[in-house]
């Protein structure tokens, strides 16, 4: 009974959550539809694209965690093939390592105002390549069970 409380908690704090971020989401919304189109509406589209996957990720998160029986206690799925999807991870972890490596390298060769804006994009590529290894690290522990 204290797991179901506790997962109930946990649930409702995601929907807070993302109650909250709502009035936030408006803004950038709002924000990009004043600038014109160009760089800094790509940057603020981005934000916007990703501010939409958190609320999506944060509803998920709740509707596991009231679910009756726990998706997340079927992992990994039976019939999967375990070595095959290791080995496909696997290979996308290099993938995503590599793509770190080449971002960050490609930083170093901009300079000035400009060069900001190219850093800034590298970097965000950089990060999002180590969000999506963090992930692919999930999924080679869960099928490595």
């Amino acid at each position: 009974m204290r797991a179901e409380v506790e997962r109930e908690a946990l649930a409702a704090e995601c929907d807070r959550h993302v109650a909250e971020e709502d009035e936030i989401l408006k803004e950038y919304h709002a924000l990009s539809d004043v600038l014109p189109d160009g760089p800094l509406s790509v940057l603020i589209n981005q934000i916007v694209t990703e501010e939409e996957m958190h609320h999506f990720l944060l509803r998920t998160l709740s509707e596991w965690l009231r679910a009756p029986n726990d998706p997340v206690g079927d992992m990994p799925p039976e019939g999967v093939d375990r070595d095959s999807i290791l080995r496909q991870t696997r290979a996308l972890q290099e993938h995503e390592k590599k793509t770190i490596e080449e971002c960050r390298s490609l930083k170093s060769r901009f300079s000035g105002e400009e060069g900001a804006l190219y850093e800034c994009l590298l970097e965000a590529i950089a990060l999002d390549s180590e969000k999506h290894h963090l992930l692919l690290a999930t999924v080679a522990r869960v099928i490595g069970r």
